[in-house]
């Protein structure tokens, strides 16, 4: 959760405190919650019952602000309001290199900062629209940012990422970083000895879309690498769609707890009861 530390006339500090587990749902997961009461009432009971924070992206906001459904909308507000959240940075570049610049010389732990915590994000919406004499609702973040003059830019969202392509055509159709990627993606060798392994995360994603060289990455498909790499790096349960699960269980050399536990569309029963488990090891 975010709450307000201290209120003085030189402004306002926030702390993020979340409590685990830690839950990252890709955009497959929030529409099958919207559109289905049973299963949305199941995962609000579930996730409540363990005391799970709901981890939300720039990425997962503005897509779910991109909804138009209002019956859809409905629904996700009832999910973003009755369950704790915080805010994580989506982008993997940008949480290396505060891992790099933050992380204590003993390793596994950083000074003064959370590196995934997305100290934008919270002030953008969060601090900057909050009213700490009054109760705060989550989801009126989205018809806010609904209304942001900058949404349009996102409509297409994964043409941001176009250029992200044509490196991975680049680097297929020259042999030397080619024949690099493969060795790499062969070898499946870590950088680091310890948590969080965002950048072999994210170095092994992308040596196995270059090394596939049949696999199409069509501009609307780079959201689900950023829906991958730091979720499965930091938190404790990340739905993904079959392809980055499919990354993660049988490529990425590590497992839960090490990383997170991650579950594809045919995989929400077992998505529930290890969320049962967590709360049952606990006690």
């Amino acid at each position: 959760m975010l709450r307000y530390k201290d209120i003085t006339d030189d402004g306002v500090t926030i702390e993020q405190i979340t409590s685990r587990p830690s839950i990252y749902l890709d955009q497959w997961m929030w529409c099958r919650l919207s559109e289905d009461s049973v299963l949305r009432n199941k995962f609000v009971a579930t996730a409540k019952e363990a005391g799970a924070t709901i981890m939300y992206s720039n990425a997962t906001l503005i897509e779910l602000a991109l909804i138009e459904d209002g019956e859809q909308i409905d629904a996700i507000h009832e999910v973003m309001d009755s369950l704790d959240y915080g805010f994580s940075d989506f982008n993997p570049l940008r949480v290396i290199e505060k891992e790099e610049k933050s992380e204590i010389p003993e390793g596994g732990a950083f000074f003064n900062i959370n590196p995934c915590c997305d100290l934008e994000l919270i002030k953008n919406y969060f601090l900057n629209r909050m009213d700490p004499l009054k109760p705060f609702h989550l989801s009126s973040i989205l018809p806010k940012l609904k209304e942001d003059e900058k949404i349009g830019k996102f409509r297409n969202m994964g043409k941001r990422f176009e250029g992200l392509a044509k490196i991975i055509f680049s680097a297929r159709n020259d042999p030397k970083t080619f024949n690099r990627a493969k060795i790499r993606h062969s070898k499946r060798e870590l950088s680091r000895t310890r948590m969080p392994y965002t950048k072999d995360i994210y170095q092994m994603a992308i040596d196995f879309i270059v090394a596939n060289e049949n696999m199409e990455m069509l501009s609307n498909e780079w959201i689900d690498v950023l829906h991958t790499v730091v979720p499965v790096a930091y938190f404790d349960f990340v739905t993904l769609d079959k392809r980055w699960c499919h990354f993660i269980n049988t490529v990425f050399p590590l497992f839960p707890p090490d990383i997170a536990h991650v579950f594809s569309p045919r995989e929400i029963e077992k998505f529930f009861r290890a969320i049962e488990e967590f709360t049952e090891s606990k006690l």
